[in-house]
């Protein structure tokens, strides 16, 4: 309405004038020119031009990093289609040839060419039959993105729509359009399609021959296929040649070579590499859930060279294990500085049925065993609850009915927290999760980027020894943040492509997505851990070769022997291997350092020559000092021995060691004496380490030669301090029952207690009545009464611990 009431002012003050008056008396002059163009326009209106039509939905292609073809998967609807997206992208000799064969007057018409239209219906005329169609390329795209049977009306259509097509693209977007949409026979459509099918490269590199081949073909497609047909195909490409000739187009000479070109006999196969990353970006990567035909290449950060050698590693490594029942495994190769995927290995063999092959074993979720420890020890480091070098218990514990074990069922005693890192003992990493929290942790794993965990609820402190699922790709990418010194990121597993086709890579690339979860400090005392080879899970295979470069690396064995892992890192490359069986089935072979790190150090001695050799730099911030040689503290008076040991300013534990202690002894009767009671009387000094009652008891039982605390001077009255007896079993807030038609004789609760260094004297008390006395290291048993009780222990200096008991009929 805006426009109509403009409109109608400026014909009011045209009406009177001359010309307008003229016009309106003879107003068939303006109509003949102008109904046939408003005929089009109402036309047009009425029927627009389907222009989705031009674009149907294309094939996918994965590319690797560099642009080369991985894997190709047909259209939605079954077709092979490479569209291109500029004419640039196609060979001159291609566009020649067709121009010349179909359409040599094309960037002269508006879609319709009346002069080859009347020849053809006279030649049509004279034969008795259709002998040539007379349609413009645009003709033919008009009936390619509407196929409709050749008759009168529809050849009246097609040139209908012809026009619209003029009317709204370039010359050069028909022509685009055009050789995206031939039919080539078969489901292949497009000469960026039949390229690849029948030459095996891309059409910008189309020779002469083939060019001619591939502007015959589509006049009939089926027909004239080259793999089916190959004599009438190569008539159909001598009549596109000749008439090159005689357009001028080519010279006689250069017709000579195209004739003698081979016609291809079969079709090409797809490239078909790293097919479990391929059918992940396609089938299941949320960013790329609608491809359009303008992006049907999908750029990915894998680079081929690793993927072959880890392919060919991985199933190198796997054929004596195959012989032991250990069917398969998957490998991880990542950029440590962009966490870029650079080979994803998901099994040895895609097409083994057998193993399961097409399972995608970096996606697989399976218990980590021991790979997670690491994270522990750094969490403790970070937090300044442990440095290097301080003691850590592998004793007996039980944490309300659970009772961790280590891998060979043996315990230690106590050693440093490096030691038992490198040692992967189960005790001491449970004890340090417990005294963490279970909820930093899980946390932390969470942020860090593990999405394979349910609830926090649903575990506990069997998690740090592989109770919950990961999976290998989140594994790998979560040691790439130690190798990152504590910044966590995404992993990355497609790319951007360049005007080159390729992937544009992000070395050294600082992603806004990182988060610092981890001190620098704390990172580096970690990887100095993982690199030490002084340690049990060191393959023996390796053992006297001096060529493998610094790595930092862990492994794992899920209970049962179900998988084994191997993850390494250096600051170029981080790489993740498993090995197992798919099904879960177990094999006494399948131990990370048997099965898993052999494979680790092939990958990072194989592709290690090929990368800049430097570790990392120390941080500035991270200090040494002296600690005990015993307890890793910082040294006070009474250490007798100490050592050098790495710690962070402002974070680590700054109290003193605490083990070792000066005492005074009776010159004459041997007996210890304290400040009360050493007045008067000759007395020597000595120092002696007191282990805490958590771990003495243990200790003095299993044969450690711990000192003993010489008695204490019988006539002295004073209560010495010390550590209260820590109960063992039963476990605290714990709920006994009694089972019916078992002898109550076989029910017996066990009584444990770890009692200070200074005595051995141990006292049970079942609701203040005596019920047991004698030395810590003797067993002892309580038969059950139902009820509520109160069980108390007392040492021989008179210290008390209690608990509520709670036995159920």
């Amino acid at each position: 309405m805006k426009l109509i009431k403009p409109i109608l002012s400026l014909l009011k003050k045209l009406q009177n004038t001359r010309i307008v008056r003229f016009l309106l008396r003879r107003w068939y002059i303006v109509a003949i020119p102008i109904t046939p163009f408003l005929l089009f326009l109402i036309t047009n209106w009425c029927f627009p031009l389907p222009i989705e039509k031009l674009q149907p939905s294309p094939s996918t292609v994965i590319l690797d990093r560099n642009g080369e073809w991985l894997r190709a998967f047909t259209s939605p609807d079954e077709m092979w289609r490479f569209p291109e997206t500029s004419l640039d992208e196609i060979s001159p000799l291609f566009q020649s040839a067709m121009l010349t064969y179909e359409d040599k007057y094309f960037y002269h018409h508006w879609g319709v060419n009346p002069v080859s239209l009347f020849n053809a219906t006279i030649d049509n005329i004279r034969s008795g039959k259709v002998v040539r169609g007379g349609s413009t390329i645009t003709m033919q795209l008009a009936r390619l993105m509407e196929p409709k049977d050749r008759t009168i009306p529809n050849k009246i259509i097609e040139m209908f729509r012809a026009l619209q097509l003029e009317l709204t693209f370039t010359k050069t977007e028909i022509l685009t359009h055009y050789f995206n949409m031939l039919p080539y026979g078969g489901n292949i459509v497009g000469s960026g399609a039949a390229a690849r099918l029948y030459f095996n490269k891309p059409q910008s590199a189309l020779s002469l021959g083939e060019a001619a081949l591939l502007a015959a073909i589509p006049n009939s497609p089926e027909y004239l296929r080259p793999d089916r047909y190959p004599d009438s195909a190569l008539k159909a490409r001598e009549k596109v040649l000749y008439r090159m000739v005689d357009a001028g187009k080519i010279s006689k000479q250069r017709l000579q070579e195209a004739l003698k070109e081979p016609i291809p006999k079969t079709r090409y196969t797809l490239p078909f590499k790293a097919p479990h990353l391929s059918r992940l970006l396609v089938k299941e990567h949320p960013s790329l859930a609608s491809i359009s035909a303008k992006d049907y290449k999908i750029p990915t950060t894998v680079d081929m060279h690793y993927q072959d050698t880890a392919e060919r590693i991985l199933r190198e490594s796997l054929r004596p294990l195959q012989m032991q029942g250990i069917s398969t495994g998957a490998v991880v190769i990542m950029d440590t500085q962009s966490r870029e995927v650079l080979a994803m290995v998901g099994s040895h063999d895609f097409f083994d049925k057998s193993a399961q092959g097409q399972v995608n074993g970096t996606l697989a979720v399976r218990s980590p065993g021991s790979t997670l420890k690491p994270f522990v020890y750094a969490l403790a480091i970070d937090r300044g609850t442990i440095t290097p070098k301080t003691i850590l218990y592998d004793v007996p514990v039980d944490y309300v009915g659970y009772s961790p074990v280590n891998f060979d069922g043996k315990f230690t005693g106590y050693l440093t927290a490096e030691e038992a890192l490198a040692r992967s003992l189960n005790v001491p990493a449970v004890n340090l999760y417990a005294q963490m929290g279970q909820s930093q942790l899980y946390g932390f794993l969470k942020q860090a980027g593990i999405t394979t965990f349910s609830d926090q609820e649903d575990y506990g402190l069997s998690l740090i020894l592989g109770g919950c699922g990961v999976n290998l790709l989140e594994l790998t990418n979560l040691y790439a943040g130690l190798a990152n010194m504590g910044e966590f990121a995404p992993y990355q597993l497609v790319g951007n492509v360049d005007a080159e086709n390729k992937t544009k890579k992000k070395k050294g690339t600082s992603f806004s997505t990182a988060t610092r979860l981890l001190r620098p400090e704390s990172s580096w005392i970690i990887t100095e851990m993982l690199t030490t080879l002084v340690r049990p899970d060191y393959p023996e295979a390796f053992e006297q070769t001096g060529t493998m470069p610094k790595v930092a690396w862990k492994t794992g064995t899920s209970y049962g022997h179900r998988d084994a892992w191997s993850i390494g890192y250096s600051p170029e490359l981080t790489i993740g291997v498993w090995v197992g069986n798919f099904n879960g089935t177990g094999s006494p072979l399948l131990s990370g350092s048997q099965a898993a790190a052999p494979i680790l150090f092939n990958l990072f001695t194989t592709l290690s020559g090929e990368k800049t050799v430097h570790w990392y730099n120390r941080p500035p911030q991270l200090k040494t000092r002296l600690v005990c040689a015993l307890s890793g503290l910082p040294v006070s008076k009474h250490c007798p021995t100490s050592t050098i040991d790495f710690y962070i300013p402002g974070v680590s534990s700054v109290g003193e060691c605490h083990i070792h202690k000066s005492i005074q002894i009776d010159t004459v009767t041997g007996e210890r004496l304290c400040s009360a009671c050493r007045t008067g009387k000759e007395f020597r000094t000595e120092t002696i380490a007191i282990f805490p009652a958590e771990v003495a008891t243990w200790l003095s039982g299993n044969g450690f030669g711990i000192s003993k605390l010489p008695k204490h001077n019988e006539d002295c009255t004073r209560l010495l301090a010390g550590t209260r007896p820590v109960i063992l079993s039963p476990a605290r807030d714990a709920v006994y029952h009694i089972r019916p038609n078992i002898p109550i004789t076989h029910q017996k609760i066990r009584l444990a207690a770890s009692v200070s260094g200074d005595t051995q004297d141990i006292f049970w008390f079942l609701n203040g009545d005596l019920i047991f006395s004698g030395q810590a290291v003797e067993p002892s048993f309580l038969t059950p009464i139902a009820g509520k009780h109160e069980l108390t222990c007392i040492d021989g200096a008179g210290r008390s611990t209690s608990l509520s008991l709670t036995i159920e009929q």
